[in-house]
């Protein structure tokens, strides 16, 4: 059986052609806000991982989110 790829929130991103400040613009949030998921400083909401699996057009457990840098 395959396996089910994984590919960084970044990744996925850059590699649909998007940058921080787009892809921001079409979820309703801020460049800021992609930042701080991509590097783990804050948490992707349910609702914005799926808006961005069906941007990308792929499942959303296939979007690895980096583990949280709680302080």
């Amino acid at each position: 059986m395959k396996q089910p790829f994984e590919i960084s929130l970044k990744a996925a991103r850059v590699h649909c052609g998007y940058t921080q400040s787009s892809l921001a613009k079409k979820l309703g949030v801020t460049k800021r806000t992609i930042g701080c998921w991509e590097k783990g400083q804050r948490e992707v909401r349910p609702y914005a991982l799926y808006a961005m699996a069906y941007i990308f057009q792929m499942d959303a457990e296939q979007i690895s989110l980096p583990e949280l840098n709680k302080k």
